[in-house]
């Protein structure tokens, strides 16, 4: 089965239980996002009514967020904390 494209917003994000619920807009209800999926886009965390463009598939009777193509922010709600970008290692030195 090809995974399914879809526009969503973040309902809820926990980082300390390492996931969160993805409202999707097709009328399909909420996806699963776990955060090594959201890691692999970048972000560490995301707040509530950010705005994903997200592939998901089935597993398990419900759907989970297999990639996390854009993140939008400028939708989140005001009150909750800035996301969590990862950060990159800081080069060597040598000598």
């Amino acid at each position: 089965m090809s995974p399914l494209i879809a526009n969503g917003r973040v309902s809820w994000f926990n980082l300390g239980k390492k996931f969160g619920f993805v409202e999707r807009e097709t009328g399909l209800g909420d996806a699963v996002l776990h955060v090594s999926v959201l890691k692999e886009a970048g972000h560490v965390s995301v707040p509530a009514g950010t705005t994903l463009r997200v592939n998901g598939e089935p597993e398990r009777g419900r759907h989970r967020v297999s990639e996390v193509q854009a993140v939008d922010t400028s939708t989140a709600q005001p009150c909750e904390p800035p996301p969590v970008v990862r950060k990159t290692a800081a080069p060597q030195r040598c000598g």
